[in-house]
Parts: structure tokens; C-alpha cells; sequence
């Protein structure tokens, strides 16, 4: 795993603060990964994502992590989500500078991240594959949909901020059903579910 090198991103409402890990191996892959809810501690400097960092860069995924407006050192104030996907479309469009031979540009979201990052994968084309980790279905919208976008959930059965009923229906409606990693005896925060979540990330 290559050495993290602190990013300033041009944002919206201003500079945005993150880190850009690049992958042993370049597999013509990165992923930009976005952070929990900021209005409850939620950061780029968070377990869940480390976990899913870990695992995308053995497998070749460069990785960038990056606070959204508001948090940390980025500027701005909270948006309820709308000025969060804008940053995270921010930080897609900086990426192309610095990685620009890779093909595949994924998303990753956990949790209000998961909310983002799929409210963004709709808005930028250039997104080949979406990742939703514990994602609020039935607290946070998921409505719209790219046609053949592939997508990735995972989540536990255990996990009170899931719907399950309501991902059911959603994944339905998508008309092909997704991937879900259904995780036994997992909460939200992965507390006793830090192998299966790994597994299933590199799954």
C-alpha cells in the first residue's frame, strides 16, 4: 500500500480536506469514499471506511477519503446531503488530474455516506460501480437509478438504520436485483462484523 498524501479539492463552498492512498498495483481502478453522517461525529477518519480502504487497495483500487463541507479543515456548513453530493462530485471530477489512465472511477458510501454517494453516481456518468455500505434505506432516499449501474450493498441484519422490507422493495424495483451481503448478528457500526464486512468488500 502506497504512502496517504493529504488533498486540498476545490469544493463548491470551498476547499474540501482529504486523502489520497494510491493502490501497491495499479489496476486502472479508484474509488472515492464517502463518510458517515456529519452531524454525528461521522468523518473521513472513521473504522468502517478504514476497513473498506484496506481491503480496495489490496485489491488494486486506489482510494481517496475526504471530509465533506463543514467537517474538519473543509469549508462550508452542512447541506442535509444536497451540498454533500456536490462535493462528492467534486472530488470525482479532481480526481481524473491526478489518476488519469483510470477506467473504472467507483464510489463508496457508508451509512449518510451511502446516501451520497449514490445521490452522486446518478449525476456523473463516468461512476462504473457504486458500493453501499449499511446504507439508511427507508431513514434517506435511494430513489433514482442509472440503468445497468452496478451496485453493491452490505449490510447487517442486526443494523436498526435498514429497512430491509423497504431495500427489498428497492432492489425489485431496479428490475436486476443488486448484490446484498446480508451480515448475521451485525449493528450499524460493524462492532462485532469487521471480517465479514472485509469479506464481503473484497467479495
Amino acid at each position: 500500500m502506497g504512502s496517504p498524501t493529504g488533498i486540498t479539492v476545490p469544493g463548491p463552498a470551498g476547499n474540501l480536506d482529504g486523502v489520497l492512498t494510491r493502490a501497491a498495483r495499479d489496476t486502472g481502478r479508484a474509488a472515492v469514499l464517502c463518510h458517515p453522517h456529519p452531524q454525528f461525529g461521522g468523518s473521513m477518519h472513521d473504522a468502517v471506511l478504514d476497513a473498506v480502504e484496506r481491503v480496495l487497495l489490496a485489491e488494486g483500487v486506489h482510494c481517496v477519503r475526504f471530509d465533506f463541507r463543514g467537517v474538519g479543515n473543509s469549508a462550508g456548513r452542512f447541506d442535509g446531503g444536497h451540498g454533500e453530493t456536490d462535493d462528492a462530485l467534486a472530488v470525482l471530477a479532481w480526481l481524473r488530474d491526478p489518476l488519469p489512465d483510470a477506467t473504472e472511477t467507483w464510489l463508496a458510501g457508508y451509512s449518510f455516506g451511502a446516501h451520497v454517494a449514490w445521490r452522486a453516481a446518478q449525476s456523473d456518468e463516468r461512476v462504473t460501480r457504486v458500493l453501499l455500505v449499511a446504507p439508511p434505506f427507508g431513514r434517506m432516499d435511494f430513489a433514482a437509478a442509472r440503468p445497468g449501474l452496478p451496485v453493491h450493498v452490505i449490510g447487517g441484519d442486526a443494523d436498526t438504520f435498514i429497512d430491509w422490507a423497504a431495500l427489498g422493495q428497492w432492489c425489485e424495483g431496479r428490475g436486476t436485483a443488486p448484490p446484498v451481503a446480508r451480515l448475521p448478528g451485525v449493528d450499524h457500526f460493524f462492532r462485532t462484523g469487521g471480517a465479514g464486512l472485509a469479506a464481503a468488500v473484497r467479495a
